[in-house]
């Protein structure tokens, strides 16, 4: 997503990633013999996991389309209803995991300049 997002553009396309975590669905206690998925939503529940429903992830989805252009290169992470842009922490952090002089080197700030779009 991240290599595509700047060449999608062109053709106004956006590009997003929707990663939710469990979801119930009908594979979720499958392995377990688990009679439905709603009664694995609910022991996993019981015991802290994060489970998401069906509903949730499709209004995350729905809100993507909505934001148009303005969704490009979002990579949401879907817990429990709960949603976290996770691009935008990574954007917010780069020099923490990349280093300065690397992040100015991707940037075109340096001898070998790698890319002048960031």
């Amino acid at each position: 997503m991240r290599a595509l997002k700047s060449e999608v553009t062109k053709f106004n396309i956006s590009i997003s990633a929707v990663a939710p975590g469990i979801t119930t669905t009908p594979i979720l206690g499958v392995a377990q013999g688990i009679a439905s998925p709603e009664e694995e939503a609910r022991k996993l529940r019981k015991t802290g996991v994060a489970v998401n429903e069906p509903e949730e992830i499709a209004n995350v989805v729905v809100y993507l389309f909505g934001e148009g252009m303005k969704a490009n290169g979002k990579g949401l992470l879907i817990q429990a209803g709960r949603v976290a842009n996770w691009e935008a922490g990574l954007a917010k952090s780069r020099k923490m995991w990349m280093g300065i002089e690397q992040l100015d080197l991707l940037k075109g700030k340096g001898p070998r300049a790698v890319s002048e779009k960031l």
